[in-house]
């Protein structure tokens, strides 16, 4: 993991139609912590796919596993979004003949307050999209000539399809046990 990272990113305040200014940085426990305190109530009894997902159980991981990292998005002193990648473990499925290296993202999820699903008026827009730009710098600076991958949960699909970043969708991928849709950037130029 990138110690010490710290990134301006940009996202839509919706209230008052704003950009604003957040940070793109390494998890600390504080992140952890709002994901446990702050998320997890909100997304009791949603239905979200990512309901049971224990964040603080993913940084144990993360710090056990070589090549998981763990980012998250900050504003206004609070998590907005978290991303968990890995950057070792995870080849290219499409560019397959050549076993390239990409960066797979394993998790990412938003703070409920900022899904549509969940609150009828958002607090920001633009969390998921902002954390999906850094997979593919993080791809760039690896060398790995921005490629990413990912399986999507299914209610996902619809923000993945609709991100201009060049995603390609290969469909339900069959070797995955929940047979979940898998997503890929080819080689890009940075």
């Amino acid at each position: 993991m990138v110690s010490n990272f710290n990134r301006t990113v940009k996202i839509l305040r919706l209230i008052d139609n704003q950009i604003v200014d957040a940070v793109l940085t390494t998890v600390t426990d504080k992140h952890l912590s709002d994901a446990t305190t702050l998320w997890e109530p909100l997304l009791q009894g949603t239905g979200e796919e990512d309901e049971y997902w224990e964040w603080k159980r993913k940084s144990r991981r993360a710090k056990i596993l070589p090549g998981d990292e763990l980012y998250a998005i900050e504003c206004e002193g609070v998590t907005q979004g978290l991303i968990m990648i890995d950057i070792l473990k995870k080849r290219c499925q499409i560019e397959s003949q050549y076993r390239c290296r990409l960066v797979y993202i394993s998790a990412l999820a938003t703070a409920p307050w900022n899904r549509p699903e969940i609150n009828d008026h958002p607090t920001y827009k633009g969390v998921g999209g902002n954390l999906v730009d850094f997979a593919i710098a993080r791809s760039n600076e690896l060398g790995y000539q921005g490629r990413i991958g990912l399986h999507s949960l299914p209610r996902a699909l619809g923000f993945y399809r609709k991100l201009k970043v060049g995603l390609l969708d290969w469909g339900p991928d069959s070797e995955d046990p929940d047979n979940l849709v898998y997503f890929e950037i080819l080689r890009r130029n940075s």
